[in-house]
């Protein structure tokens, strides 16, 4: 009897492997009109890819994956050693990243207003002053460790608040309002 390959067999399939892919097999480039493309491996360009980075708090510039733009995302491939691409590709890639990953740090909450359980609030942040606007607040926070937090406001944009116990009583107090 032949065995089979594939997920019957518990074998993976080409459909399940991981493809990993060198810098020299990845172009990232715009065309006049501004669209993003990436070419890999000479095989197929993808409209829209999005850049996603592994383990982007403990190792952010090991794998990158490239994938499609539908929120299902299909995975065209791990890129290592991203920081190899050609100087256009590598410049359009670190500015993907550079905009999806834009973390400001919390200094400071300068106000918070609860409407109905949609939370306003203003961070005096490393990038200045931001209004975010937080729903479903339980929902859209990340603890990374003891100590550390990720929100993400309606926008999906987040704002990290390093350490909560660094922040002065103020802060503290209407963080733990919406928490």
């Amino acid at each position: 009897m032949a065995r089979q390959n594939g997920p019957a067999s518990g074998a993976p399939d080409d459909q399940t492997r991981t493809r990993y892919l060198d810098p020299d097999e990845v172009r990232v480039f715009r065309d006049e009109d501004g669209r993003l493309f990436a070419t890999v491996a000479e095989e197929l360009t993808v409209l829209r890819p999005r850049f996603l980075r592994v383990h982007p708090l403990t190792d952010p510039d090991r794998y990158l994956a490239i994938v499609g733009p539908d929120p299902e995302g299909k995975d065209f491939g791990l890129l290592r050693n991203w920081r190899r691409l050609d100087r256009e590709s590598r410049d359009i890639v670190n500015g993907e990243l550079n905009r999806r990953y834009l973390h400001p740090v919390v200094k400071r909450i300068m106000s918070l207003r609860d409407y109905f359980g949609v939370a306003v609030c203003v961070f005096d942040t490393d990038r200045g002053l931001r209004e975010a606007t937080l729903r479903d607040v339980r929902d859209n926070v990340i603890y990374l460790g003891q100590s550390r937090i990720l929100l993400t406001d309606a926008e999906g944009n987040r704002y990290d608040i390093r350490d909560v116990g660094a922040l002065d009583a103020a802060s503290k107090a209407m963080l733990a309002e919406v928490l």
